[in-house]
């Protein structure tokens, strides 16, 4: 099985844009022989709080994020002109997937939302770095430090394998790391110190120290999105 994810834009962002991803783009691709899961990552209204967690560098972002688990690449064709359609543009990653953290509390029906928020975040290797020892720092080290510090419920390491489609900036690694809603605007939350401002200031000093080791903070992306699987 592979796992491929789309970056998408529109010229029409908003509410009527990211209902028809949910009504017609998610449901279609689902019916496609071989296609065993699709994955939508909507900028939209619930995560608007989470704002003040945004950044771009790249001054791209996405509208959205669209990830297929396909075992037929016969069906791969057809699935992309269903997303290109609902796009004018979009870059095309093949990754590989590591899961440290699965999401085991809050499961829905496919197609509704996940609670909370999921934080996309989109990595290069820094210069001044080799790609192995980044890669090395990044899923060795950084993992449980990401993990232990933080009030996420899901964590993906999404490697890049193979670059496609109309690139506006190539990436190494795509994150999905998914929150409480409460850590959109409440930073005790996030860090998993709620009541707690010995822990929230550990954890935080913790995991900005570990991220300077692996990241330029001039280079990455960070979005805060709304999670639909089906």
């Amino acid at each position: 099985m592979r796992k491929i994810i789309y970056l998408m834009w529109t010229d029409t962002p908003g509410q009527d844009y990211n209902a028809r991803l949910l009504r017609d783009l998610a449901p279609s691709l689902r019916e496609r022989v071989g296609v065993t899961g699709v994955q939508l990552n909507l900028v939209d209204d619930d995560v608007a709080p989470a704002v003040g967690l945004r950044m771009e560098n790249s001054a791209q972002g996405f509208d959205a994020m669209c990830t297929l688990y396909i075992e037929d690449d016969a069906e791969l064709k057809s699935c992309q002109e269903l997303i290109q359609a609902c796009c004018v543009q979009f870059s095309r990653y093949h990754v590989d997937e590591f899961e440290p953290l699965a999401n085991t509390s809050q499961l829905t029906a496919a197609g509704q939302r996940t609670p909370g928020f999921s934080q996309v975040a989109l990595l290069r290797c820094p210069q001044r770095m080799s790609y192995d020892d980044w890669r090395a720092y990044w899923q060795d080290v950084h993992t449980d430090v990401a993990i232990t510090t933080q009030s996420s419920f899901r964590y993906v390491q999404n490697v890049v394998t193979e670059l496609a489609g109309s690139d506006v900036a190539c990436y190494h690694a795509i994150v999905e790391e998914c929150f409480p809603a409460e850590a959109m605007t409440d930073s005790e939350v996030f860090y998993a110190a709620k009541g707690d401002p010995d822990t929230y200031q550990a954890n935080c000093q913790k995991m900005i120290a570990s991220c300077q080791q692996f990241i330029d903070f001039d280079e990455i992306d960070v979005l805060p999105t709304s999670e639909y699987r089906f």
